[in-house]
């Protein structure tokens, strides 16, 4: 039996219920491509049924429910709304010709809960196997964005620590944990790292240098 005809297996399911394994706002809208298990759609009950009973028309739709699904919030889910399902399986404002497609194009599809929804959201519809690419999928563009995080955290540390270098305070620059106390202000505080940026960020956080006349007073 295909993945395209079974329940969710892996996710939480206790009866009727089906926790999505994406949150409310766990979105894929720069996403252009999805995979397609070829071999385990061709050898689904859905496409067999699909072609057995001459609605060859309900392969193209779900496809289109599928790709449309992704765009979705949370990725990979459908709204359970004849109007809006219309709209999203092209059809328009054909309403009763969705309707009549519905049974087929949604094969597999059922009720699910979506954690953090706001109050008032309608109810919506998953699939096993397009909540199993939509997780992957959004796992593969959290880890791009932690990436870029890395990589930008890394810059700005650079130009605190050459800022610092620039203002002869050059032990502070070889501090990690100055240096990281310093960018972590002017992060925090939306301010691009320049050389004042610096200076002020270094003596709210490390407090002003002590400075040490030749007689050993402080002033």
């Amino acid at each position: 039996m295909s993945v395209y005809d079974t329940a969710p297996a892996r996710d939480a399911v206790l009866g009727d219920f089906w926790a999505y394994p994406l949150r409310y706002g766990d979105r894929l809208q720069s996403f252009d491509w999805m995979p397609l298990y070829v071999e385990r759609l061709l050898s689904s009950r859905f496409v067999a049924s699909a072609i057995y009973e001459g609605r060859r028309q309900d392969i193209g739709t779900a496809l289109l429910l599928w790709s449309a699904s992704l765009k979705q919030n949370p990725a990979g889910t459908l709204p359970d709304d004849d109007i809006e399902l219309a709209q999203l399986a092209r059809f328009g404002a054909d309403v009763d010709g969705w309707r009549e497609a519905r049974d087929g194009a949604l094969y597999g599809w059922r009720a699910v809960h979506i954690d953090d929804a706001p109050p008032g959201e309608g109810p919506r519809l998953a699939h096993p196997l397009i909540a199993e690419i939509a997780e992957e999928q959004f796992r593969r563009k959290r880890g791009r964005e932690r990436g870029r995080e890395v990589a930008a955290w890394a810059t700005m540390k650079s130009r605190v620590r050459s800022k610092l270098r620039e203002a002869k305070h050059g032990r502070i620059a070889g501090n990690d944990y100055a240096v990281e106390q310093i960018a972590s202000w002017i992060r925090d505080s939306d301010l691009y790292v320049t050389s004042e940026n610096v200076r002020v960020a270094m003596e709210t956080v490390l407090g002003t240098p002590k400075v040490v006349a030749m007689n050993g007073e402080g002033i």
